[in-house]
């Protein structure tokens, strides 16, 4: 009777031991949330945070906010009841795409001698390297341009609108982009990082994990488990949230 009760005793610390493993998010995780959140901002930088730090795992989306004025010091929150705070440093860098916006921004427009009118100026989104088709657009892939011709304005005005979509076809360099271009936008995308909501009875586990592929609500993909690196299979739910296929 001893040895049966010793027994499911070591079974039950094991179970503790992991579902204590599984509900932890580390350093690295947070790095690369801040790191993905700054890039949709337009903003080249590092996060000054140590990656061997660990967290309790977040069951809501992280919230990420600018704690001042500037990006220099960013604001990461859970959500959760007992959820957490941190405030993470900024090491800004100076792109030359950065200049190159200021340089568009301050440049005099053109005046008519004629009627004494400003021109008028497009923004546009152009391609600045040649891409293949199935290329998903990354930030230095794509540029902002200001031209007075009409006949090249985009669809576009915004990097934010471009980012991670898939291209349909092959495209050369300098080609305005056109929705006909670009595949369906998805609610989660191919590299997207999210949470791994998975139920055990009455309990549930969530840790975090990676888009193996894009898709949209309720559709079913594959997840990339960032703790142990399996691939799995889930339901899309609505704030980045997958449901484990059983």
């Amino acid at each position: 009777m001893f040895r049966s009760f010793f027994k499911y005793l070591l079974i039950f610390l094991s179970i503790t031991f992991i579902n204590k493993e599984t509900k932890a998010i580390n350093g690295k995780d947070i790095s690369n949330k801040i790191s993905e959140w700054l890039l949709l901002e337009g903003i080249s930088g590092d996060p000054v945070f140590s990656k061997k730090s660990v967290y309790k795992d977040c069951s809501s989306e992280l919230q990420i906010t600018r704690a001042f004025k500037d990006y220099k010091t960013i604001k990461l929150s859970c959500l959760d009841i007992d959820g957490f705070k941190l405030f993470v440093r900024i090491k800004l860098k100076e792109t030359k795409q950065k200049k190159h916006k200021n340089i568009v921004f301050k440049k005099k427009v053109p005046i008519s001698n004629s009627n004494s009118k400003r021109i008028k100026q497009f923004m546009s989104i152009k391609l600045k390297r040649a891409l293949e088709k199935n290329t998903v657009i990354q930030f230095n892939d794509i540029d902002l341009v200001m031209s007075s011709k009409s006949s090249q304005k985009s669809f576009f005005t915004s990097k934010k609108d471009l980012l991670g979509r898939k291209l349909k076809q092959n495209l050369k360099m300098g080609q305005l982009l056109h929705p006909r271009h670009l595949y369906e936008k998805f609610d989660i995308q191919s590299g997207d990082y999210l949470s791994i909501v998975s139920h055990v009875g009455a309990a549930s586990v969530t840790v975090s994990g990676e888009a193996v592929e894009s898709g949209n609500l309720g559709d079913l993909i594959n997840v990339k488990n960032l703790r142990s690196g399996n691939i799995i299979k889930g339901y899309v739910k609505k704030n980045k949230i997958i449901r484990v296929y059983r």
